[in-house]
């Protein structure tokens, strides 16, 4: 389990990506460093031109103070334009790199872990939740010490004055901790409950978005409405609680510094009634006071601020903790000569849910073409994802051709292994880019002999540009039977020892799909092969059918002789396809 991050800790986990920039954030902390000095000279230098002016009538003196205080402005403006533009900086490049790391982590990330991350949390992480890292290091780090450092001077400076009025602007900051500490965990609770609505709010929206077409033929607008309006009640509840707390906060802090101030204007008063303060120096007592009000509300709002974003931090903290597959411990290459498959006593389940397989023994021999079948449920495509090392069995082992899985190296394994699956992933490219994900240094010659080979090289050879034509988004362009060629085209491009085969077809009408199956014949030839099927047809393709029941194989034979000997075969496809002819 991740440990809890609090505000010293989440310092800690970034400081690797401060390092990285320290130079630049080195320049930032000293531009706003000496920044915060000229707000405690200019009162100084104001009070001094005043006193000049009021009690000494010494006009070359005040035109030359005056002229310090115009050059301590124009530095000023400098000073903000300089460290303003190293921020600008900062924001973009440390967010980089914290994204980097995310996506970098996102890209080896464990499935099984990745099966219980919602979409839309990932996506906020890898977004918004970066930029709130650079937020925290400048505002609730650098501009705090530099604020801590400003109220010091102000206070020392202030107690020179007169230790009454030390005193009583000392009072502010302790009731401003107590303040800010008091809200600031209860707001950092309602704001990690504020993070999860939204992360199920944008999930739940990318799903509505996704398969709009369907809600509207399906007649689901009044569901998707209600659902829609369930989210926004969570998030809105959470939010005003969130604003409520903070809200109070600062009209507490207003409170407490408005008696404070009546209380210095009442000591002021009675110095400069004693004649024991100067109009000036009046004038510098209520500057260095309203300063310091201004800066302990805004170190206050920092406080509470900083508590949200420790909230965002921890998520990218877990995230970038979780567990990869660079934890995968197999470094030997895996060697396919012949195809050889055996599932050894596989155990195995998903965290926090009941197991899938028990004891599961399942031989497959060289060029064997066999098909799983079952239930939806049963675990078909989560023994097939086994094989390409996406899951881990709990219990026992899988081998091919003498080498257990556990031992090789995921590339070896993924480049030996490969999968067709029902929903075909197609980036917003051109046609060879698309090829070329599996292999990229494949020729155009080689990319067209594939395409003859799957059968979509006429169809491709009729685009304006060929192999260089955009197919748009998730293959907008393309049939359901166009996208599995090219998928077909793909394992031909990659040439595997050995074929999954995941509901390739269970989406393609009956004439695609026997298309598709004459494309399967050449490409499987040579080849060991595991087809995940719901189709008969699909089924009547291989040598053997494996019936998955309960966690074990619960029959295994030829297909042809279980439509005739085996009732569970029968009853299994015969509810198939009455649903897919319904």
């Amino acid at each position: 389990m991740n440990k809890k991050l609090n505000y010293f800790t989440a310092i800690k986990f970034l400081s690797k990506y401060i390092r990285k920039h320290k130079k630049n954030f080195s320049l930032i902390y000293a531009g706003w460093f000496f920044n915060n000095l000229l707000r405690v000279f200019v009162p100084i230098t104001f009070s001094v031109m005043i006193d000049e002016i009021v009690y000494y009538r010494n006009i070359p003196v005040f035109f030359r103070v005056s002229l310090v205080f115009a050059v301590m402005l124009l530095f000023s403006c400098i000073l903000h334009f300089f460290t303003e533009t190293q921020h600008s900086y900062l924001s973009i490049m440390y967010a980089y790199d914290i994204k980097r790391d995310i996506f970098d982590h996102v890209l080896y990330a464990d499935a099984e872990y990745l099966s219980d991350v919602k979409t839309g949390d990932v996506i906020n992480t890898c977004n918004s939740y970066a930029n709130e890292c650079m937020h925290f290091v400048v505002q609730n780090i650098i501009h705090m010490l530099n604020k801590a450092m400003l109220l010091i001077l102000l206070v020392v400076y202030v107690f020179l004055f007169g230790w009454q009025i030390g005193l009583l602007m000392l009072v502010v900051v302790p009731l401003s901790v107590f303040v800010s500490i008091r809200f600031g965990k209860k707001n950092r609770q309602y704001m990690e409950n504020q993070r999860e609505n939204e992360a199920a709010y944008n999930g739940w929206l990318y799903e509505i978005l996704s398969g709009l077409r369907d809600i509207r033929m399906m007649g689901a607008r009044e569901t998707a409405d209600k659902s829609f309006l369930n989210h926004q009640k969570k998030m809105i509840k959470v939010n005003v609680t969130a604003e409520f707390l903070t809200k109070t906060a600062n009209h507490a802090l207003t409170v407490i510094q408005l008696l404070i101030m009546l209380a210095i204007y009442g000591v002021v008063a009675y110095m400069a009634f004693e004649n024991n303060m100067t109009v000036g120096t009046l004038t510098a007592v209520l500057a260095y006071y309203s300063s310091m009000t201004f800066q302990v509300k805004d170190m206050t709002g920092m406080y509470l601020r900083a508590q949200n974003r420790i909230s965002f931090i921890q998520h990218i903290y877990d995230l970038l903790h979780s567990p990869t597959e660079k934890d995968w411990e197999g470094k030997a290459d895996l060697v396919v000569t012949e195809g050889k498959i055996i599932f050894h006593d596989i155990s195995f389940g998903y965290q926090n849910r009941p197991a899938i397989f028990s004891g599961l023994n399942l031989t497959i021999q060289p060029e064997d073409k066999i098909a799983l079948v079952g239930k939806s449920g049963e675990g078909k495509t989560t023994l097939a994802y086994m094989l390409i090392g996406f899951y881990k069995p709990r219990e026992g082992y899988i081998e091919i051709d003498g080498q257990r899985l556990c031992d090789c190296s995921l590339k070896s394994i993924r480049e030996n292994i490969g999968i067709v699956q029902q929903e075909v992933l197609l980036f917003d490219g051109t046609i060879s880019e698309n090829l070329r994900l599996g292999r990229r240094d494949a020729t155009e010659a080689e990319m067209r002999e594939a395409c003859q080979r799957a059968g979509i090289l006429d169809y491709i050879e009729s685009l304006p540009d060929g192999l260089d034509t955009a197919i748009g988004k998730s293959g907008v362009g393309l049939s359901g039977g166009q996208k599995q060629r090219l998928a077909i085209a793909r394992i031909y491009l990659k040439d595997p020892k050995i074929i999954i085969f995941d509901e390739a077809t269970s989406a393609l009408d009956s004439e695609t799909e026997r298309d598709i199956h004459n494309a399967w014949a050449d490409a499987l030839n040579g080849r060991t092969a595991i087809v995940i099927a719901h189709r008969q047809s699909s089924v009547l393709l291989c040598r053997r059918a494996a019936i998955l029941d309960g966690g074990r194989i619960a029959e295994l034979g030829d297909p042809e002789d279980m439509i005739r000997t085996s009732s569970a075969f029968r009853t299994l496809f015969a509810v198939k396809e009455a649903e897919a002819y319904d």
